[in-house]
This record gives structure tokens, C-alpha cells and sequence, in this order.
């Protein structure tokens, strides 16, 4: 089966699309059934394989001199891409199936299916860069009702999309994701030279990872923490992992103080090898967010044996189950006291942190490609048949 797939979101650094491209499509290559093509924005790749450093960089540098000279850089973006991709592939495409992993579907004639990760765009558009909320807006209901089979990655995702566009369960098809298998415990004596890079050591940290924009609730998590007694914060710095993204004014405001009594460390963006590490050498891992399509850094640090709180909200509960604390975002009371219990008795954190270890195994990348190669064997035989 001839599969081909937008991997444009590998052209910048990766955040939780471009994760989603590079392990499921890495996956799908032990199915020897599928003959992957991944598209870069200008030109085709056979199979999964990174873009070079220098294409990628390449891109990076067009779309930043797009942002400094034209009002609306995210439409013009789109438009080019959509006029290559129709360009690439107007030799025909009624035996290739297009997979489009990142919510809108370029231009194409063939069977498609469509990955949606989550309906915050919809769901909480003022979590959002406005740019973003109209382009999603004005487009992605267009590629819904296109699609042949839509895929969600979780229950909370499939039960948005039915709520919003009204589809059809039986176009719907969940596929969770799963943790890398680098994010596993590692032992103090592994973990020390490489934390002392970002200036921390093994077990003497809390950790929250993700891009800082309203939708990760941190100024919540930072008046939890800041609410723990002294010493707590003394021994067990709250270290944030995660670039900059956009809304970012009130909380660098409600970070100030604990930044400068150094209990609050901002990393910004950490290199891909440095984070398995980083999660394991944690206390604990705390995850406040509002709303996820799926909540990968948590299932991530219960993959590295590390006590995870995180809220009550969409997805996080299917992730997490029993294996983790979980909270209202809003409580600041009960974040706090879940964080005390995990620093104080460090038992029930190791207690905790094994039963996250033992859920995580339940994911499972090749689970999530097989299920995925399932969707795509059901839409081209329904093409097949006419149906």
C-alpha cells in the first residue's frame, strides 16, 4: 500500500505533531505491507527519514523573514504549501492514500485520512494565537468532511469532533500514542553528569514540560508550589522545560518572585537528548494543563518511573488512570498538598512512580501503527468497493 504523509511539522523543532509524525511513521516501517512517502514542504522523501539539518534550517529562515515582512505569515504559508503539494502530485493519486497528521488536509484528489489531536482551537480559542483560531476555523471543517476516516488520540478528542461537527462515529477511529522507549528510570550515577549540563542532580527537582503558552495552566503550578513550606522549595526547585509560545505576559509575572528567589528555574527549550534524562532525574512531575488531545509529557515521566500529578481534565484521565495524582486546575489547594505529600514521603512517591511505570507499558507505538495501518486497509477497500 502506497502511503503518503505531510511531514512539514519535522521541518521546525519538535513539539507534540511533529512527535506524533517521527514514532508513529518510524513504527509504520516494521509493516512491510506499507511504502511510506513523506512530503517536505518541496519535494518527496521515500520513507521515514529526518529532513536535513540545512533544509530544515532553510525553511525555518524563509518563514522567519515571512513573519518580519508580511502581516499574516501562517496564510501565505499554507497557501504555498497547498500549491506545491497540488503541483507534486497531479499525476494522479487514486492508489496512493494521504495521510494528513496535522488537522488540515492539503489539496488532494485520493483517499485521505485525517489525524486531529484535540479541538482546543474550538474548544478555548482565547488559549490561542488569533491567526491560528481563524485558519482553523475557516479550514479544518473542510478537511473533515473530506476525509474518508478521521483518527483522534483519545476518547475526549472523538467525543469534541462528534460534539462540534457532528461525524459520524463510524469515520472515527482513536489511536493512542505512546512514550519513546528512551523515557525509562535511570540510575543517580547515569544521571548526574549529564543534569549538571542544566545545573540540577538526580532527585532534587520538580519538573513541568511543555510549550508556555495559557492552555498548560502554569501560573497555576507556580502559585501551587510557591504556597509549599520553605524548606520544600529550598531542596526541590520547580524547573519548567519548554520554548516560549505565545500569551506568555501574566505569566512571567506570576513566575517573578519565585525566579528570583532561584526556586523557579525556566529552561526554555532543551535539546532532544538532554530530556529523557531530565525526566528521570525528577521528584516529581507535575502537569496542570487545562485541556490535551492526549498529554504525552505525562505519560512520558510515568514512563521514566517518575510520581506524576496532572488535572482531571479531557484526555489526562485516560492517560494516567490510577497510576497518577489528579486535580481540578483550579484547585491551587489540592495541587499544592499532592505536591507535599510527593516531597515529603518519598515511599508513596516510588510507590506511585512504579504503578506509572507499569500504565505506561499499556502504550505502545507499534499498537498505535498497526491501528493505524488498520484505517487505512478499511478505507481503501471501502474505495475499492465503491462505498
Amino acid at each position: 500500500m502506497k502511503v503518503l504523509v505531510n511531514g512539514t511539522p519535522l521541518l521546525a523543532p519538535l513539539t507534540g505533531i511533529g512527535q506524533y509524525i517521527r514514532h508513529l511513521f518510524t513504527a509504520m516501517g516494521q509493516i512491510p505491507e506499507v511504502s511510506l512517502t513523506m512530503y517536505y514542504g518541496t519535494s518527496f522523501k521515500k520513507g521515514m527519514t529526518q529532513p536535513a539539518v540545512g533544509t530544515a534550517q532553510a525553511v525555518q529562515r524563509t518563514y522567519g523573514l515571512l513573519r518580519r515582512f508580511i502581516p499574516r505569515p501562517g496564510a501565505l504559508r499554507k497557501v504555498a504549501e497547498s500549491a506545491i503539494f497540488r503541483y507534486l502530485t497531479r499525476g494522479g493519486a487514486g492508489d496512493v492514500l494521504y495521510h494528513e497528521p496535522n488537522y488540515v488536509a492539503l489539496p488532494y484528489k485520493g483517499p485521505l485520512v485525517l489525524t486531529i489531536c484535540d479541538l482546543s482551537c474550538f474548544d478555548h480559542p482565547e488559549t490561542h494565537p488569533k491567526e491560528r483560531v481563524r485558519l482553523m476555523q475557516r479550514d479544518m471543517p473542510a478537511s473533515i468532511a473530506r476525509a474518508d476516516h478521521i483518527i483522534v488520540i483519545s476518547q475526549a478528542t472523538g467525543e469534541a469532533l462528534r460534539r462540534w461537527f457532528q461525524v459520524d462515529p463510524a469515520r472515527i477511529t482513536n489511536t493512542y500514542l505512546a512514550a519513546d522507549p528512551r523515557f525509562q528510570p535511570r540510575a543517580d550515577e547515569a544521571l548526574t553528569p549529564v543534569l549538571a549540563r542544566l545545573g540540577l542532580t538526580p532527585g532534587g527537582y520538580v519538573l513541568c514540560v511543555g510549550t508556555l503558552e495559557p492552555r498548560k495552566n502554569l501560573p497555576t503550578l507556580f502559585a501551587a508550589y510557591a504556597g509549599l513550606p520553605a524548606d520544600l522549595r529550598q531542596r526541590y526547585p520547580l524547573v519548567v522545560a519548554g520554548m516560549a509560545g505565545w500569551g506568555t505576559e501574566g505569566l512571567m509575572k506570576s513566575a517573578e518572585e519565585l525566579i528570583r528567589r532561584n526556586e523557579l528555574r525556566l529552561l526554555g527549550y532543551v535539546a532532544d537528548e538532554l530530556i529523557p534524562p531530565l525526566y528521570a532525574g525528577a521528584a516529581a512531575f507535575c502537569y496542570p494543563s487545562r485541556y490535551e488531545g492526549f498529554g504525552l509529557p505525562a505519560l512520558e515521566a510515568m514512563a521514566s518511573g517518575v510520581p506524576v500529578i496532572t488535572s482531571n481534565q479531557t484526555s489526562l484521565p485516560e492517560v494516567v488512570g490510577e497510576a497518577g495524582l489528579m486535580v481540578d486546575p483550579d484547585d491551587v489547594d489540592g495541587m499544592r498538598e499532592r505536591l507535599r505529600q510527593l516531597l515529603e514521603d518519598r515511599a508513596y512517591a516510588h510507590d506511585l512512580g512504579h504503578r506509572g511505570l507499569l500504565r505506561s507499558k499499556l502504550f505502545s507505538w507499534d499498537r498505535c501503527a498497526r491501528e493505524t495501518f488498520a484505517v487505512y486497509e478499511k478505507v481503501m477497500l471501502a474505495r475499492r468497493c465503491g462505498t
